[in-house]
């Protein structure tokens, strides 16, 4: 396994994990009272034992946190707070609009992680140090939870883009 690459891909997907946690709490946060937010609040729950397993992928490769990694992590931080800023068809409310994009932006970071789930899978089949992990399990949790996504995405685009007659 070339280290080098596995170090910087693990850091990407985290730093992407650490976005996509930022954004479950966010859309959660304003639709918490619904069936969606109790969908996200699972997701949440599911994404800190994803995030943790990566974490302990990198440290089963002996990998140690680098600065990049850091700063990758807080810069996907940041974007979540900056995508806040997008104006919607309210400028200071929650909007129908609002859960639509939001919602986009998750099927885009659950397939990402879907992608992770299925490069560590295939690893595993040769690389011992993975024989702990249940990779195929994590990817099909992911699976699941993208096919949900789906749902309650083509959910919000009927209620966002509905006539307003």
């Amino acid at each position: 396994m070339h280290e080098k690459r596995m170090r910087i891909y693990l850091d990407d997907h985290l730093s992407v994990i650490v976005g996509e946690m930022e954004l479950i709490e966010r859309c959660y946060n304003s639709n918490r009272h619904s069936e969606l937010g109790f969908f996200l609040k699972q997701l949440q729950s599911d994404l800190r034992v994803q995030k943790e397993t990566v974490e302990k992928v990198f440290h089963c490769l002996d990998f140690e946190t680098s600065i990049q990694g850091q700063l990758k992590q807080g810069a996907a931080w940041l974007a979540e707070k900056i995508g806040r800023f997008k104006l919607n068809d309210s400028l200071l409310e929650y909007s129908d609009l609002s859960r639509v994009v939001e919602l986009v932006a998750l099927l885009a970071v659950t397939q990402e992680r879907i992608a992770l789930w299925v490069t560590l899978n295939s690893l595993s089949n040769t690389d011992l140090r993975f024989k702990d992990f249940e990779f195929s399990l994590i990817l099909s949790q992911s699976e699941l939870q993208l096919e949900e996504l789906k749902t309650y995405h083509c959910s919000a685009i009927k209620k966002a883009f509905a006539s307003n007659r």
